[in-house]
């Protein structure tokens, strides 16, 4: 059950506007990044650039420049929530990074079971995954232990899951805290799922944006329309796929919680192969049409209204990948990876939810149907479920952010300032700032908490008194301190 929390007493200090923090990336320099994706993708169709793996080196395009944007100008390296500190001597324990590493090859064990186990990874689809880790597999083994040695050396806590999990598996359960193994596997979990579909997605995508014949492309046929839809796709999967890989402390784009409930996990796979096409779509949520817009022979009429229709799609998915970019290297679902504030989330908090639920209403028109009246309510009440899983979604990740006193910042600021704030007095769609409140017996249970220095006043996306900026700085201090290590061998 829900409970507001009680209204600070009449001494408090004057409540001041909530301010929009500072986003984890940069959507700016994420940008070029983008921008030198599309020039590398110029060059390999009109075969200036001849590379062997057009997919790497795309890539490479994403990859490079984001890492190196956000080390050398946002200094992401440096941040307190990386638990590093380069300034300390190196001193790696080999044998806690032994440990560590035994920690490493129990984490993956599992998900290689899988990946043999299950027909679905069996099937010649994954091909093109299997063939990246025979190429690249030896190679990641000995970056691994190079990976673990220099962390390790520099962690300001270095006792952490891949220790407890290597110390459990020697005997050592008392020094494995149950809750941070359960995190660990499940950020595991969202990469074991996530990334050898994206990969493989990436690959058959890249395959068809580079060869995409647009010769006979005219203002009577909609192969332009195609071409855009398809390398916006392939943008969007460049990043994620990429955002999916690059998971390190270091950096800064490490997992920091993963979704602990079983509806976040639910909504989120309905969306994902193989649960969506194999099952969902076609026994439960089949909402398409008998002809996309494309084909509708309102719009065939009048060539102009359906290049109009065309680029109202492509806009919309436009802002949809543009959500995309803004997560430069850190994007994978279910996940907390640092909150974004800027680029498209800078006027709602779900701008790809939105953009691409609708834009499926326009591309597939299941609101169109000549000759069967009941098929066109089916279809309409089809997409709206599939809607309705994409809200859930929504609310989901923001349940697991909450929990991040800048995600409560930032949801509450665009409570006051987004684009969709005047539906936030509509149940369900204004924010209320939620954490998991510990309960009896090892329970959770949801609540409307905010963190001990904003104030709340009780109304839907009430108004909140931002802490002091010294106050800020006070305890970012606080929290870099380097705690003295556990007494651990």
């Amino acid at each position: 059950m829900l409970r507001a929390v009680s209204t600070p007493d009449s001494s408090a200090p004057a409540e001041k506007p909530v301010l929009l923090p500072k986003s984890v990336t940069h959507f700016g320099l994420n940008s070029i990044a983008l921008l030198i994706v599309l020039a590398t993708m110029y060059g390999l169709r009109t075969h200036l650039l001849k590379v062997k793996d057009p997919m790497m080196a795309l890539c490479a395009a994403v990859a490079i420049p984001v890492i190196t944007f956000d080390v050398l100008i946002l200094k992401v390296h440096k941040r307190s929530t990386t638990g590093i500190d380069w300034d300390r001597d190196f001193k790696p324990a080999w044998g806690r990074v032994g440990t560590k590493l035994l920690g490493f090859i129990a984490t993956l064990a599992p998900f290689a079971l899988a990946y043999w186990l299950f027909p679905e990874y069996n099937a010649p689809f994954y091909d093109p995954f299997y063939h990246l880790l025979r190429n690249f597999g030896p190679g990641l083994i000995a970056a691994s232990v190079l990976y673990f040695t220099v962390v390790d050396g520099h962690m300001k806590q270095p006792y952490d899951s891949y220790w407890q999990l290597g110390r459990a598996v020697l005997g050592h359960k008392e020094d494995a805290n149950g809750k941070e193994i359960a995190n660990h596997y499940k950020g595991w979990l969202v990469k074991a799922f996530f990334f050898p579909l994206m990969f493989v997605w990436l690959n058959n995508s890249t395959n068809n944006v580079v060869h995409f014949d647009l010769s006979n492309a005219n203002w009577n046929n909609l192969r332009l329309y195609d071409f855009l839809y398809d390398f916006i796709f392939f943008i969007d999967l460049l990043f994620t796929t990429v955002g999916y890989a690059a998971c390190f402390k270091p950096l800064d784009t490490h997992i920091r919680t993963a979704e602990p409930s079983f509806l976040g996990w639910g909504v989120a796979l309905f969306c994902y192969e193989p649960f969506f096409s194999g099952l969902f779509e076609r026994q439960y949520v089949k909402y398409g049409g008998p002809y996309g817009f494309g084909g509708w022979p309102f719009l065939m009429a009048h060539t102009n209204l359906r290049w109009v229709w065309a680029f109202t799609i492509i806009a919309l998915i436009t802002i949809y990948v543009l959500a995309t970019v803004a997560f430069g290297i850190r994007f994978s679902n279910l996940t907390h990876r640092g909150i974004l504030t800027n680029g498209p989330y800078r006027f709602t908090k779900h701008p790809a939810y939105v953009s691409k639920n609708l834009s499926w209403w326009l591309a597939s028109i299941p609101f169109v149907n000549m000759e069967n009246w009941q098929l066109t309510i089916k279809h309409c009440l089809a997409l709206f479920c599939i809607n309705f899983m994409y809200f859930m979604r929504a609310k989901t990740e923001e349940w697991n952010l909450s929990r991040d006193p800048t995600y409560v910042q930032y949801a509450l600021w665009m409570n006051e300032h987004g684009a969709l704030r005047f539906i936030r007095n509509i149940s369900f769609f204004g924010y209320k700032p939620f954490l998991y409140s510990p309960w009896p017996e090892g329970h959770h249970r949801k609540m409307p908490i905010i963190p001990s220095d904003y104030h709340w006043d009780e109304s839907l996306g009430g108004k909140v008194e931002a802490p002091a900026p010294a106050a800020e700085e006070e305890k970012a201090a606080s929290e870099s301190e380097e705690k003295p290590a556990p007494e651990k061998t």
